[in-house]
């Protein structure tokens, strides 16, 4: 998973980031969940906090900030809903 953060104004457009995720990344580095959020929290010596993303896991019922999964099929990142989340979890769907 990665968190990511927008640019004022800016709105996410998934198949673009999967485009230069693909451009740039080879398929074993490429993250298969995005998180978009507001701000990302820092420590006083600005490394990000990564414990709390750790421990909140990519459970959309459970997180308020938007979730995307890379979709080889569709070539392009799909909002994660309880219906793939639950296919995950059940191992019906191969990452």
């Amino acid at each position: 998973m990665a968190a990511v953060t927008l640019k004022e104004g800016e709105t996410f457009d998934s198949a673009d980031v999967y485009k230069q995720v693909v451009s740039y990344l080879p398929a074993y580095a490429r993250p298969r969940f995005l998180r978009v959020q507001p701000s990302l929290e820092m420590t006083g010596t600005f490394k990000m906090k990564k414990v709390k993303l750790v421990e909140d896991g990519f459970n959309p019922a459970l997180i308020s900030d938007p979730i995307y999964f890379l979709d080889p099929d569709q070539k392009t990142y799909v909002p994660l809903t309880e219906e793939i989340h639950g296919a995950i979890a059940a191992g019906k769907m191969k990452l």
